[in-house]
This record gives structure tokens, C-alpha cells and sequence, in this order.
């Protein structure tokens, strides 16, 4: 699919890093912080890959910013980053009642 002058084929493959990882943020507003960040994971992971693997660079579309080098390396390291906050988050806290927030006990 290819139509001449429409930012489709200009930006190729990001559309769907960009989709995975909007993916990811409705899993994570709607159903579960840690499947929704191991989707977003998944989609930078991805987008590295792609990234690194697309010859000549401009097969890579909306992914080929800066150098291979520095796209990939940014790409793991947000996926990396994603991936380690998502799987420690701690989802059970206990969180104070707030209507005895400020009273003492009796």
C-alpha cells in the first residue's frame, strides 16, 4: 500500500510500534498495569528490532531518526525501562483510608 504524498508510507513501520504501544496504555488504564507494560515492552522491543534490521535505513520509516546505532539503543532502553517499572509496581498497597487521614486515634 502505497499512496504518493500521504505520510503512510513516510512513517511505515512506526505505525505499528505506535499502535502496539497505545495498545499497551489502554491495557494498563483499563485492565492490568503489568500485561500493559510488557505489551509497550514488547512494541519498543519490536520497534529496535525493526530498526536494526531494515536495509536500506529509510525502510524503517518513522523509526529512522538518528543513527541505527542510537535509534536501537534508545528503543531497548525504553523497553527495558517500561518493562522493570511495570513488573515492580506494587498493584496491592495499602493505601490509608482518607477520611482518617489527620485524626488521631482515641
Amino acid at each position: 500500500m502505497q499512496w504518493r504524498g500521504s505520510g503512510f508510507v513516510v512513517l511505515g513501520w512506526w505505525y505499528l510500534v505506535a499502535g502496539l504501544a497505545a495498545v499497551g496504555v489502554l491495557v494498563i488504564a483499563f485492565l492490568d498495569v503489568r500485561w500493559g507494560g510488557r505489551i509497550m515492552a514488547g512494541a519498543f522491543f519490536l520497534g529496535a528490532l525493526i530498526r536494526l534490521v531494515a536495509r536500506p535505513s529509510r525502510k524503517a520509516g518513522g523509526l529512522n531518526v538518528r543513527s541505527r546505532t542510537l535509534d536501537v539503543v534508545i528503543l531497548l532502553t525504553l523497553g527495558i525501562g517500561v518493562l522493570i517499572a511495570s513488573a515492580t509496581v506494587n498493584v496491592r498497597a495499602d493505601v490509608p483510608d482518607r477520611t482518617s487521614v489527620g485524626r488521631t486515634a482515641r
